[in-house]
């Protein structure tokens, strides 16, 4: 009555030093083997790996409640030990054995089998997912499971080809499995075994036969095996070869299989592959362009939706380069390739040249030549200019459209023409302060800006202190290696500062790189949105103008012999690919002459002749990117002024709340809508959130849904968005209060918890 029995045996003080209740003393039995205390005389080895395990257990086991816990859950600490899992849940325990080497070598059975535990893990398999064989093996196992959760929606089909897999006692496990499955490929810890668990069995279980069976509807939620993704892409290009824009597949558009698979998990791997099957379905709108008679109704169409269509055309190339094996994209590629030259670009600058040679200059619309008097000069703060050689209109939309997405930026656009020839030499000296510009007669010309060279930074810097003495002149490689006290320094006193970015024309221009031109152009707008934001942060400037010296045209098609124009100039004319400079006028099939004193605007008496459509004259250098004739993508130039914020303007997160009013779960598989706040703006950012139910102790009982609140729609009926929920197949206590939870991603941080709805578990036929 005093006090209690002692014993001196290892199992004993074990027991005594984790805590454990007697009723469970004699589970330790089982365990005899795992302690390395069911032996006499022990090697050595054996001793350390039994006190590394000893020590492993007691440490486990401070981590759950014993005072609840049954004999299970011992058996589990065990084994978690022994597969090195990182929690003591029965989910933690199947990552690690599907982590541990080849399943069908089941290497982990048999360290499991060494300490007398694979019988016990068996029995877990069969409580929790329903895999009863009298043999059974982790590849059995393995495959069951996905072929569950691979046919979930279709469990009660007689005559399934994997109907060996199928069990009636997993069938009724469905839930528990689809959780077990989707949170592996959720955990980052676990999704690369996941990815080479789904891998053997998709093959050894001959999936994409047997998938490919099977109605594309049956797919589009689908997550188990890679190759999903093939199929799905394959039904993608087929829509689109056939031109068949109003596709549907299970009530979703090609715009919506495309966003929504990218986002799941083997869809991520895919992004590329979906990046280009989107794109070429914009494309497939340009097969009926009809392009606007007017050169100033051309002008502002082009300037409102027709540049879409070479952000496109942008966008299909960079994702087809970043695919690896192209084989399945080849007829696509073909049939945009050709909507994009023929149907679009031939037909606009062909139309686009009429209208100019019509008009005898470009008339009524913001000239190049004004920039320095209409967009710097008006700016009484000190502003950056930042010319970026060759960045074109379309790709300086989509740099205007992530300006506006930060919260300390205010951001206004517009567009100018361009001199001609629309090349570096003359854009350069047209957007620095001057009278007049002047093409010297020489074999190698040069352009004089008020009779001053132009061509070096050092030049350009000399003639915009002419005009305002507390200007300078820098490109962007030494801006960028400067410190933040440079910075600082350089920028102290200045008004008027030209920052020059060489990346695109540089690419552009050379027959090597050539091909890698939309690369450069997605690197520049990346370049010039964090120039901003670091002059800013910098060096204290908060006013900034981006603008370019000239477009250009570009076509990864090679061209044909066709496409290629004579030059009938005489030797001493200046030939570049679109356009020839010589003394007199020359007229022939596809070529237009005009003054070039009338397009430079001064007293030159030659002329100009341009290349009327897409062609080009033979002259050396690359043939596919090409500027310095008359189009609205090589004409066309940017101006956007940028207004950043001194200080920080706070920013929201678009907030995500449940509408669904759920108080009581009364299904294994529910869905449940949620509605998105607010659209995501300047001042309202997209946010990841992870939703899932949970127990009161932690433990997660449905799979994880990840959902990016990122809408931007305007009309709240269009942020609402459908999730769907497995829950666990177990039975569920009374005395425990189970919760569903919203939690907030953070990069390296804890999950933010953002709602917590306790609700009821009403599941009384859970228990077979």
């Amino acid at each position: 009555m005093y006090s209690r029995e002692f014993y001196a045996d290892r199992l004993s003080l074990i027991a005594s030093e984790i805590g454990l209740p007697n009723r469970l003393r004699g589970v330790l039995e089982k365990l005899k083997e795992f302690f390395a205390a069911g032996k006499g005389k022990l090697k050595a080895e054996e001793k350390r790996t039994g006190i590394r395990q000893t020590n492993a257990f007691i440490d486990c086991a401070k981590k759950v409640d014993l005072s609840v816990a049954d004999e299970e859950t011992i058996l589990l600490l065990a084994m978690c030990v022994i597969t090195e899992a990182k929690n003591v849940t029965v989910d933690d325990l199947m990552y690690s054995v599907f982590s541990y080497g080849d399943i069908k070598e089941q290497k982990i059975i048999m360290e499991l089998r060494q300490k007398e535990l694979d019988q016990e893990f068996w029995k877990l398999c069969r409580n929790h997912f329903g895999y009863a064989e009298p043999e059974p093996t982790l590849f059995g196992f393995t495959a069951s499971l996905f072929a569950i959760y691979t046919c979930k929606n279709h469990l009660e089909e007689k005559q399934h080809p994997w109907k060996i897999y199928l069990q009636d006692t997993m069938k009724r496990k469905a839930s528990n499995i689809t959780v077990l499955l989707e949170n592996m490929m959720n955990n980052v810890i676990y999704q690369e075994s996941y990815d080479r668990v789904s891998g053997i069995v998709s093959e050894e279980l001959q999936a994409e036969k047997i998938l490919d069976r099977l109605p594309k509807e049956d797919l589009l939620y689908l997550t188990s095996f890679a190759l999903v993704d093939d199929l799905l892409l394959q039904w993608l290009i087929e829509r689109e070869l056939a031109e068949d824009k109003n596709a549907l597949l299970g009530g979703c558009s090609i715009p919506d299989i495309c966003k929504m698979r990218s986002k799941l998990h083997f869809g991520k791997q895919k992004k590329a592959e979906y990046d280009v099957v989107l794109a070429g379905y914009h494309l497939l709108s340009a097969a009926k362009y009809t392009p606007e008679e007017e050169l100033e109704v051309l002008f502002s169409s082009y300037c409102k939706k027709d540049y879409q269509i070479d952000s496109e055309y942008r966008k299909f190339i960079v994702a087809l380069d970043g695919i690896a094996d192209k084989s399945a994209f080849e007829n696509l590629y073909e049939l945009i390739e050709n909507i994009y030259r023929t149907d679009y670009l031939e037909k606009i600058v062909y139309r686009w040249n009429t209208a100019f040679e019509k008009n005898k200059g470009y008339l009524g619309m913001d000239e190049q030549k004004k920039f320095y008097r209409k967009k710097v000069a008006p700016v009484k703060e000190k502003v950056a200019v930042i010319i970026s050689d060759g960045f074109r209109y379309e790709a300086a939309k989509e740099l205007e459209s992530r300006l506006k997405e930060d919260q300390n930026m205010e951001v206004e656009s517009s567009a100018m023409i361009s001199s001609l020839p629309a090349v570096t030499m003359v854009g350069m000296g047209q957007i620095l302060p001057h009278e007049e510009i002047e093409l010297t007669h020489e074999k190698e010309p040069k352009v004089l800006v008020d009779n001053k060279p132009c061509a070096a930074t050092v030049q350009r810097e000399k003639i915009l202190k002419a005009a305002n003495q507390e200007s300078a002149a820098m490109d962007y490689d030494s801006i960028r290696a400067m410190s933040s006290s440079q910075l600082k320094g350089f920028s102290v006193g200045k008004k008027v500062i030209y920052i020059y970015h060489n990346r695109i024309d540089t690419t552009g221009e050379n027959l090597r790189t050539e091909n890698s031109v939309f690369d450069a152009v997605e690197r520049t707008i990346d370049e010039i949105y964090e120039l901003i934001k670091a002059l800013s942060r910098r060096a204290n400037i908060y006013r900034f103008v981006v603008t370019a010296d000239h477009g250009f045209i570009y076509t990864r098609k090679k061209l044909e012999v066709t496409d290629k124009l004579e030059n009938l100039a005489g030797k001493a004319a200046l030939t570049d690919r679109r356009f020839i400079i010589d003394s007199l006028p020359y007229r022939a099939e596809g070529v237009y002459a005009m003054p070039l004193g009338d397009m430079l605007g001064n007293s030159d008496n030659r002329w100009i002749m341009l290349a009327k459509g897409m062609s080009v004259f033979r002259c050396g250098g690359g043939m596919n990117y090409v500027h310095g004739g008359v189009s609205p993508q090589e004409m066309i130039i940017p101006s956007i002024f940028v207004k950043s914020q001194k200080g920080v303007v706070e920013v929201e997160d678009a907030k995500l709340s449940l509408i669904t009013d759920i108080r009581k779960v009364t299904n294994l598989n529910l869905c449940l809508d949620f509605y998105q706040e607010q659209p995501v703006s300047n001042l309202v950012k997209a946010v990841t959130y992870k939703i899932r139910f949970e127990s009161d102790t932690g433990e997660v009982i449905s799979n994880e849904v990840f959902y990016k609140a990122d809408s931007q729609a305007e009309k709240p009926g269009a942020r609402i968005v459908t999730l769907r929920f497995d829950i666990k197949k177990r039975v569920y206590d009374c005395e425990h209060k189970y919760f569903l939870k919203i939690l907030k991603e953070l990069d390296g941080k804890p999950e933010n918890e953002v709602m917590s709805r306790q609700i009821i578990m009403d599941l009384p036929f859970t228990d077979d």
